[in-house]
């Protein structure tokens, strides 16, 4: 079959994928319960296959065999169809499989930085408590200062009150 000019293929190509849809149109009419409707979609259904280079019996065949033809025309795209399909469904199959081991991988990814994220909320909760703790260290070694150096002032402080000596033990 002679290949037509670049510009023309897609025209040409647009008009194969219609083809199949228009006979498959105008052959359920022939189902008609009126004789003259199916007798027409008969007749142009056979002026679209004879156009093409086709019978009603290529039709037959190619629906017995699953949808391949082996003439030219508008039908023989349907012989590579199939195994485009096929094709498509494989690559479809592996990036199904590389999808659903980044998404394994993923799953693991957001598991670890879960638990990283427990752990450093946990150790944000012991420095907050140790900042409490060392706060109110800070605050009551403070004030027990203030209170010596008030003590200070007033002259009652004296180096027995600031520092008990521990009580000997007799021995």
């Amino acid at each position: 079959m002679p290949v037509p000019p670049s510009g023309e293929l897609k025209l040409y190509q647009n008009m194969n994928e219609r083809v199949p849809e228009q006979l498959d149109k105008i052959l359920a009419l022939a189902d008609s319960s009126h004789d003259g409707e199916a007798a027409a979609a008969v007749r142009k259904a056979r002026q679209i296959l004879i156009r093409d280079g086709l019978s009603f019996g290529d039709l037959a065949r190619a629906a017995s065999r699953g949808g391949h033809l082996k003439s030219p025309g508008v039908f023989s795209f349907w012989a590579g169809h199939r195994d485009n399909l096929e094709s498509e469904i494989t690559h479809l199959r592996q990036q199904l499989e590389e999808l659903q081991s980044q998404m394994q991988t993923q799953e693991l990814q957001l598991d670890f930085w879960r638990r990283r994220s427990a752990d450093l909320e946990q150790s944000q909760a012991h420095a907050h408590s140790e900042s409490e703790r060392w706060k109110k260290l800070a605050r009551d070694t403070a004030e027990q200062l203030w209170d010596m150096g008030q003590s200070l002032k007033e002259g009652e402080f004296t180096a027995e009150a600031a520092m008990p000596v521990p009580e000997k033990k007799a021995g």
